[in-house]
């Protein structure tokens, strides 16, 4: 007895369902890849105008510490003079290069300078401005109304993670806050999270890991809104997205293997039916 073959009515039947399953899967698969993350930026807890009271500002100087690299510039009227002390950096006072690539007078680990005329200096644990005006004052025998400018050489803040690429920032003043090392880093990533951002900072014998919310205005008055040098500033990505982003490739990697074999099958079975 022959098999009867397929009906015209039950082909049409049969390709409008697998037609229909198609569009469903598709439609399912649209929609639960469409997850949608909030944006993360700096002061987001910040709703409407508003005075934050208590801003810790770092109005304390900096004190100059072992091995530090000390830029230091003298002038007064006598300008010849004043070349003998300024080419002094990077020969006999003791320089190095700094990570800046520049050269300057190396505190030594006893914590001492040598400078030209005034000799062997102890700098350590003095600022910066209280350096200038004993130098003003010791070199007032050798030169007419000398002006001494005195700056770090090798302070620098390293950031890394979802800020741009890895790096050291040189630290242009005495002091830096958070927000101005994002700036100059360049910018922070679309996966940076900014309610997680990790400063590593080394004290003596021990290294701290503090965990800050830029998102939130409380920076501001934190006693880490300003950065110390050789502070490490850490970017953590968000997780959150980066799993959503993730399962999103993945979903729409296994939908699109259904969709295809699917397809594959509906074309055998179109073939079968015609026979």
């Amino acid at each position: 007895m022959k098999l009867p073959a397929f009906c015209p009515p039950a082909k049409g039947y049969l390709l409008t369902l697998v037609q229909t399953a198609m569009l469903v899967f598709f439609s399912v698969a649209l929609f639960s890849s469409c997850a949608i993350t909030k944006p993360s930026y700096i002061f987001k807890d910040i709703k409407k105008d508003t005075v934050i009271q208590g801003f810790k500002d770092a109005g304390m100087e900096l004190q100059i510490q072992k091995n530090d690299l000390l830029s230091i510039t003298i002038s007064s009227l006598n300008p010849t003079e004043d070349l003998l002390f300024n080419s002094a950096m990077g020969s006999s006072a003791a320089s190095s290069k700094s990570e800046g690539g520049g050269g300057g007078y190396l505190v030594s680990n006893e914590g001492n300078i040598y400078m030209h005329k005034l000799g062997k200096l102890l700098v350590a644990g003095i600022t910066n401005k209280e350096l200038k005006y004993q130098l003003e004052k010791d070199l007032s025998p050798f030169l007419k109304d000398p002006i001494v400018t005195v700056s770090f050489a090798n302070h620098f803040i390293t950031i890394m993670g979802e800020a741009g690429s890895s790096q050291k920032l040189i630290i242009p003043n005495e002091k830096i806050s958070i927000i101005d090392v994002l700036a100059l880093s360049g910018h922070v990533t679309p996966n940076a999270s900014l309610k997680d951002v990790m400063v590593i900072r080394e004290t003596e014998g021990a290294k701290q890991f503090k965990h800050l919310n830029l998102e939130n205005a409380s920076i501001i008055t934190s006693p880490w809104y300003y950065l110390q040098p050789k502070d490490i500033l850490v970017v953590n990505p968000n997780e959150e997205k980066l799993y959503t982003e993730a399962r999103r490739t993945r979903n729409l990697q296994l939908y699109t293997t259904f969709l295809s074999v699917l397809s594959i099958t509906l074309i055998i079975l179109d073939r079968i039916i015609k026979k």
